[in-house]
């Protein structure tokens, strides 16, 4: 498993200088997230040189671009709504592979609860279009990954998956603060969203956070399956950007060795 940070933790900085922020606190991936302003060129309005700086950038440093986190939904209930979302997100699709991200986040949420079928319905209609979208993903080497994110909680990310029939380029971004918000503990989400995993947003102790312990428990979880893909610190426009990035990387190592130190123990 590997660490990793969205550029909201430090949307002011370039990105030659969230490379180095990344490399001083021990970082191995950096997530973009476009729409935002912020500094590091990942845009759907970047050019092709622009794009291929991107990639040479992250790959002179040895560090991953992990993700690409736009806000692209399935959940509107008019097919119109959907189209310019599918349209947008083929766009991304290029972007990312064009800069050597190998994965894009899409929501999920807000999911609508007024009964008379209309949540079944909505898993049904975002089934259908991330069905498009991860073919058009699979072709150009890039995954999905939908979030746990608002009322979308595992619960529901396994429901959507399981109707899509689990195509190869759609998982999940197992954002454990968002379950947890929504009355699901640690393993009652993962019973849900096991085997799907392949990219984790977390926060520990600022803003809309996960405990320490539930941070642990799910690193455990998903260290168990093989999981060797990024926890990714999402915090948004902190007022001291490397304070967090130093806070996380020392409680992810601490969590790192804990896994081991236990794993010796069995």
């Amino acid at each position: 498993m590997r660490l990793a940070f969205m550029s909201s933790v430090c949307p002011k900085m370039t990105l030659a200088e969230m490379i180095s922020a990344a490399k001083k606190h021990g970082y191995q991936g950096i997530e973009f997230r476009p729409e935002w302003k912020h500094l590091h060129g990942a845009e759907l309005a970047s050019s092709a040189a622009e794009r291929k700086a991107i990639r040479q950038q992250m790959a002179d440093a040895g560090l991953e671009a992990c993700c690409i986190a736009p806000s692209i939904a399935f959940n509107f209930e008019t097919a119109a709504e959907r189209d310019k979302n599918l349209d947008r997100l083929f766009q991304y699709v290029d972007l990312a592979a064009e800069t050597g991200v190998p994965r894009i986040r899409v929501f999920g949420d807000p999911l609508p609860n007024t009964g008379s079928g209309r949540r079944a319905a909505n898993y049904a209609s975002q089934a259908e279009y991330l069905v498009r979208a991860a073919a058009r993903a699979a072709a150009a080497g890039v995954r999905l990954v939908l979030e746990t994110h608002g009322t979308f909680r595992g619960l529901d990310a396994g429901e959507v998956l399981y109707r899509a029939a689990y195509p190869p380029a759609l998982w999940i971004n197992w954002h454990l603060f968002h379950c947890l918000n929504h009355g699901e503990d640690v393993d009652e989400a993962y019973r849900h969203v096991k085997g799907r995993v392949d990219h984790a947003h977390f926060c520990i102790g600022t803003g809309e956070s996960e405990s320490y312990g539930a941070i642990a428990r799910q690193a455990q979880l998903l260290s168990a399956e093989g999981f060797k893909s990024f926890f990714s610190v999402e915090v948004i426009n902190p007022p001291d950007s490397e304070a967090v990035l130093k806070s996380h990387a020392e409680q992810w190592r601490t969590i790192l060795a804990g896994l081991k130190a236990s794993s010796k123990g069995g």
